[in-house]
């Protein structure tokens, strides 16, 4: 059995005990007059037509937010359909269309699948959907066109799917993207063991074994395969152990507990770790991370 420090020591003890591993012009009367030119712009503004968003994934996949007071742009292609998603608890009562020839309309649960047949195609639709919340009105301007190139036009103005963003989802995803973004900090664990020793096949041993009293980070050289990592119970058996790897510090295992001891395995190869400052077997609390403001929930 050998131990961690700083560096890992690779003395061996002839008597088998273990080693710890350690810038203001003029006014002139001309002012009004921008002044009502500004308003005249404002004006028409507020009555622009929405266009739904690109995905991040595929721009073909749009989103866009909803407002009752907003119409909204969908622009279709001849010989493909566009899947429009509202809300998941609404239902689609009622579909008025300026000129119901021109487009092709399936309502299907929360969804309206939609697509151009006639070649003057310009018109709008009203949907009325309702919910055991309240009920939405929705309404839109249809024009469509031929794809300069296939599935792939260009101007990519493609809408396979038109998605509904609700203000209770925009909160979710604000909050969801601060999530990702705090989680992406690198923030370094603060050091409170470093005893720990091991014992067995050394080309599993990691360059660092230590925790900050919720969780035990091993670090291994990036020349290495990661190993599977066991916990060993009270009676002995071993378990898969509850870890993850740190996207900022890809070569660290980090393990959502203190334990007395760790098993690392690989193929035929074995390694056990001991923790020599271990006192109470328990579970770093769910509820509790490394980063400010962040709960982990199972």
């Amino acid at each position: 059995m050998q131990c961690f420090s700083c560096s890992i020591s690779r003395r061996t003890r002839e008597n088998g005990c273990p080693v710890p591993l350690g810038e203001i012009k003029k006014i002139s009367h001309w002012i009004p007059i921008f002044m009502g030119m500004t308003v005249m712009l404002c004006c028409f503004n507020a009555y622009a037509l929405e266009t739904p968003h690109s995905g991040h994934l595929d721009s073909r996949v749009k989103h866009i937010n909803y407002n009752p007071q907003q119409v909204v742009k969908l622009v279709g292609h001849y010989g493909f359909s566009t899947d429009i998603e509202f809300g998941k608890n609404e239902a689609i009562t009622q579909v008025a269309m300026g000129d119901s020839e021109a487009w092709t309309v399936t309502p299907v649960a929360n969804h309206i699948f939609i697509k151009p047949k006639a070649q003057k195609a310009v018109t709008n639709m009203t949907v009325l959907t309702g919910s055991n919340t309240g009920s939405h009105v929705y309404n839109f301007e249809l024009n469509a066109h031929w794809s300069r190139n296939g599935a792939h036009p260009n101007p990519n103005d493609m809408m396979f799917q038109i998605q509904f963003i609700y203000p209770h989802q925009t909160q979710q995803l604000q909050s969801h993207q601060a999530l990702e973004k705090a989680m992406k900090v690198s923030s370094k664990p603060k050091i409170s063991n470093q005893n720990y020793w091991y014992k067995g096949n050394e080309s599993l041993l990691p360059i660092a074994a230590f925790d900050d009293g919720l969780f035990t980070y091993l670090k291994f050289n990036r020349k290495q395969d990661l190993p599977a990592v066991y916990i060993v119970n009270s009676d002995d058996s071993e378990s898969l152990v509850n870890a993850n790897i740190n996207p900022k510090q890809p070569d660290t295992i980090v393990i959502r507990r203190v334990v007395k001891q760790l098993v690392l395995r690989q193929g035929q190869q074995v390694l056990c770790l001991f923790n020599q400052s271990f006192r109470a077997e328990a579970a770093a609390p769910y509820a509790t991370t490394t980063m400010p403001n962040v709960t982990l929930v199972s």
